[in-house]
């Protein structure tokens, strides 16, 4: 039996629109990724640390939000401890869901993009971050000449569509 692909057909724009805002959120994540502290702790033990304060920036704080509200840590320092454990693993795998959106859309790729059953997994996930990321963003120069409401609602609706096709 062959695995189900999902296939669409995007306006060149689109396609130009999404792989524009991808390459934004993949740079603003890896610029946090590439901005940890040094940790002498993380040097001898060989096990990676990540920041221990949430993003300045709210777009990347959207994305990278604190593991507990405010006033619900069992401890002091709880955030910053999960933060400095777990951020680096989920910029990682943010990363991964926008490059299959990236590869499907990319400087070669065409306006008919067809993926497989894990690929469309992925390119939900990537959408979803991309939302995330444009309508917690006030002052994104990338999307300052188009109607961000607009743009968050047409990648809904691709997102959407895609759920649909996956589960339907």
């Amino acid at each position: 039996m062959r695995a189900p692909k999902f296939t669409t057909v995007l306006e060149p724009m689109e396609r130009e629109v999404l792989g524009n805002l991808t390459a934004t959120v993949s740079e603003a994540i890896i610029k946090r990724a590439q901005s940890v502290p040094e940790d002498p702790l993380a040097e001898m033990t060989g096990i990676a640390s990540g920041h221990k304060d949430a993003p300045k920036d709210p777009a990347l704080a959207r994305l990278l939000p604190d593991f507990e509200r405010e006033g619900d840590e069992e401890y002091d320092g709880d955030n910053s401890l999960l933060r400095s454990l777990h951020e680096n693993d989920i910029c990682r795998a943010k990363l991964a869901n926008l490059q299959v959106i990236a590869e499907a859309v990319g400087p070669d790729g065409g306006v008919e993009l067809t993926l497989t059953e894990e690929e469309a997994r992925a390119f939900i996930a990537g959408l979803n971050d991309l939302r995330l990321y444009l309508s917690a963003s006030a002052t994104n120069q990338d999307v300052a000449d188009l109607d961000r409401d607009s743009l968050v609602e047409w990648l809904g609706y691709n997102q959407d569509s895609l759920l649909t096709a996956l589960v339907g």
